[in-house]
């Protein structure tokens, strides 16, 4: 009867074990920037001074997303001390005349990593935004934040502009990333940073943002956690079965200037605090 009784007992013990992996936990420091790296005299900003002294500033955030590094890469990751980055865009790879301009840096590992060029887009040197000259689009990878701690991490960057043929090739690419996040990242964690180019206010762009959350069911930081300075400049993030995501704070980054306290760039540093645990 003893031998019976403690046959039993391992087995619970064994099945509570199973049932009650360790718990996991962590934090960290995101970052979207779109750097202004277009070639001096092109760019809005002045990236041949600026873009050097963005560089170890960056080193504050476990986690950069950044578009528009054109022209300028070279002098972008020369100070930079993340141990895992994505693979450069070679322009030989390029089908226009500049690559996608999306990178990251990353303290956590990943995997799988890939780009993907809009669908559409409108217009070239005549301007209108000039998007047609870059091959824009959006990248992704998987993260590992944990031991077995798997989230799908996005970076976009949206065709400008504001007429009509802008909406229309803006609304293509949204559908294009709706449809690939449906297919590739259906039951993940997500989290997207990118320079969206759709202004809240914005008849035209408030449903195309709706839409884009709704279809994908990512909420956006700013309106989750009411940061109550609403930038085109974005954080996503959905949870799943296995992870909660959840952030905690959302802010301009105020160091990216000059020691004059000029703008480093033409788009702000968007700062992000990530909370997550396995459930």
């Amino acid at each position: 009867m003893r031998t019976f009784i403690t046959i039993i007992l391992m087995l619970t013990t064994a099945c509570t074990e199973t049932q009650s992996p360790t718990l996991q936990q962590g934090r960290f420091k995101a970052l979207t920037y779109n750097v202004a790296g277009l070639p001096e005299g092109l760019s809005s900003s002045n990236p041949e001074i600026y873009i050097p002294q963005i560089s170890p500033l960056l080193n504050a955030y476990d986690l950069v997303l950044v578009q528009e590094d054109f022209t300028y890469h070279h002098e972008l990751v020369s100070l930079i001390e993340h141990p895992h980055t994505s693979p450069a865009m070679d322009i030989s790879e390029s089908t226009s005349l500049m690559t996608d301009g999306l990178n990251r840096f990353s303290q956590s590992p990943f995997s799988q990593f890939e780009r993907q060029k809009w669908v559409a887009c409108y217009g070239g040197i005549d301007g209108h935004g000039s998007d047609c000259l870059a091959d824009k689009g959006f990248s992704f990878a998987i993260h590992e934040l944990g031991d077995g701690v798997f989230v799908h991490i996005y970076n976009f960057h949206a065709e400008a502009g504001g007429n009509d043929e802008d909406n229309e090739a803006r609304e293509k690419g949204y559908e294009q990333l709706i449809d690939y996040i449906v297919t590739h990242s259906n039951e993940a964690a997500i989290i997207v940073g990118a320079d969206t180019n759709l202004h809240g206010n914005d008849p035209a762009d408030e449903p195309v943002l709706l839409n884009f959350m709704e279809q994908t069911s990512l909420s956006d930081v700013c309106r989750a956690i009411k940061c109550g300075d609403e930038q085109i400049d974005r954080f996503f993030f959905r949870s799943n079965a296995q992870v909660d995501i959840r952030p905690t704070l959302w802010e301009i980054a105020t160091e990216f200037v000059t020691d004059g306290g000029e703008d480093l760039s033409d788009h702000p540093a968007i700062h992000v605090t990530f909370e997550w645990q396995t459930l």
